[in-house]
């Protein structure tokens, strides 16, 4: 068996038929590229957006034939490019830049010792003051106001480089990704310059958004948090990729290390806010070790089950579906991120932290019956809902169901009190059921009830 056969196989096994067929029908000699099962084992389950990246390791070794000139001073090319740009090579200076950024929008890397693991260069347009933010809804990550405040961080192990931007995770998915990571296209020769200055050999790519580089290898990424990149089944934290032993019946969902040994939930990260693991190891623990997970607990087909119940359902590691009919109340920011969550089913939960599946972007079904009270930001960019229905919601905290584009029908029967900009940008509701008391409470509420008084004075506004 030739090289490039075997590499085809071991490819296959680890990224799936469509993946091998896909290179197959682009370029066959992708499979001869040295180390290629390697730099694809991370790469996820899509070809296509990797092929004009692959194809130039075809020619890389051509290229480093080529003479180059000289590299230049990094900090000189950003002056060129408009930029007053600085080392930030201790906490102060690292932290200099924080007042450009919008509230809610600064980088993570403020107020931590990232600058002791990596060769920090901010970069602050020298016409900064003349830069206005994009109008809401038209913000690019690359554009003028995105890159008019920058910060390159390159590991100073080396492999890694990212650029981060002044709207941060505000836009896009892939804002550590600002110009591709590339920083000659900040000014051409700026990549060799800061390789040549800091002593650091890193790569640059053509890679696609929602992929990045850890040494030669690629990676594929849903979510990137306080500089930890998740993927399917493994996660990348400096310039190492960590994979999930999936022989032990171990598994990652979203951001959650699910332990099959222990049979609890771990965070990937020491920092992590959210209250996801340990308020689901609260209500599925053993009664006789409270400390380990119900025993019953078991992944399949990368789902989490419990016995032959199905509580987590997920699509390349990321968490589409929950059923936790356990859980009477959850703490704050209990996956705040689940930006795939499809269905959303908790029968006997009755209250929520802040932040309860505040950016449930996809979410379609959810099924709260007993829900009385949930905190602020409680569903609050739910875009893809349709159905709001909570027959026992008592008390809701501000922003509840804010941004949901879609919504059109809403349930609130027993609803008391709420706090500011409910169902805030909701455009349109075709059916409604609040009591009199709240019908004040949001605009497409009022809109809603004056549209029929109008339609049929004598009509009983209530239950749709």
């Amino acid at each position: 068996m030739t090289n490039a056969n075997a590499a085809y196989n071991k490819i296959k096994r680890n990224n799936g038929e469509a993946f091998v067929q896909k290179i197959c029908k682009h370029h066959g000699g992708i499979f001869e590229i040295p180390g290629i099962v390697d730099i694809l084992r991370h790469a996820g389950r899509e070809a296509g957006p990797l092929l004009p990246y692959l194809v130039t390791l075809l020619d890389a070794a051509d290229s480093e034939a080529n003479p180059t000139a000289a590299p230049q001073n990094p900090f000189a090319l950003l002056k060129k490019a408009g930029y007053d740009a600085f080392h930030a090579d201790t906490l102060e200076k690292q932290d200099s830049i924080q007042h450009h950024f919008a509230p809610g929008e600064k980088i993570c890397t403020f107020g931590t010792r990232r600058y002791q693991n990596y060769h920090i260069v901010h970069a602050v347009r020298q016409d900064l003051d003349q830069i206005t933010r994009a109008p809401k809804g038209q913000e690019q990550r690359d554009d003028a106001y995105g890159t008019s405040v920058m910060s390159i961080q390159i590991d100073k192990k080396g492999g890694f480089i990212k650029i981060t931007n002044r709207y941060n995770h505000t836009v896009g998915r892939a804002a550590d990704n600002t110009l591709g990571s590339n920083p000659d296209r900040i000014i051409p020769g700026l990549t060799a310059a800061l390789k040549n200055h800091f002593q650091v050999a890193f790569n640059v790519s053509a890679l696609p958004d929602d992929y990045t580089l850890r040494g030669e290898k690629v990676f594929w990424y849903h979510t990137e948090r306080n500089n930890i990149y998740y993927g399917h089944q493994a996660w990348a934290e400096g310039n190492v990729i960590h994979a999930v032993d999936r022989a032990k019946g171990d598994a990652l969902f979203d951001r959650f290390l699910f332990d099959n040994t222990t049979k609890t939930f771990k965070n990937i990260d020491p920092n992590e806010v959210d209250s996801f693991a340990r308020t689901f190891n609260r209500f599925y623990h053993c009664d006789k070790f409270p400390d380990r997970g119900d025993k019953s607990l078991h992944v399949k087909d990368g789902d989490l089950y419990r016995g032959e119940e199905r509580l987590i359902g997920t699509e390349n590691g990321q968490i589409t579906a929950l059923s936790l009919p356990a859980m009477t109340e959850a703490g704050d920011y209990f996956l705040c991120k689940a930006h795939a969550l499809r269905e959303a089913n908790f029968p006997v939960l009755k209250q929520t932290g802040d932040r309860f599946l505040s950016e449930a972007h996809a979410l379609r079904e959810a099924n709260f019956p007993a829900l009385k009270h949930a905190d602020d930001f409680f569903l609050c960019k739910a875009h893809a809902l349709r159905e709001a229905n909570f027959p026992a919601l008592e008390q809701a905290g501000g922003y509840f169901l804010q941004e949901a584009h879609a919504l059109r029908k809403v349930h609130f029967p027993a609803l008391e009190q709420a706090g500011y900009y409910l169902l805030y940008e909701t455009r349109a509701l075709t059916h409604c059921n609040v009591p009199v008391a709240m019908r004040e409470e949001a605009e497409c509420i009022r809109a809603y009830y004056e549209e029929q008084a109008q339609a049929n004075p004598t009509m009983a506004l209530g239950p749709y």
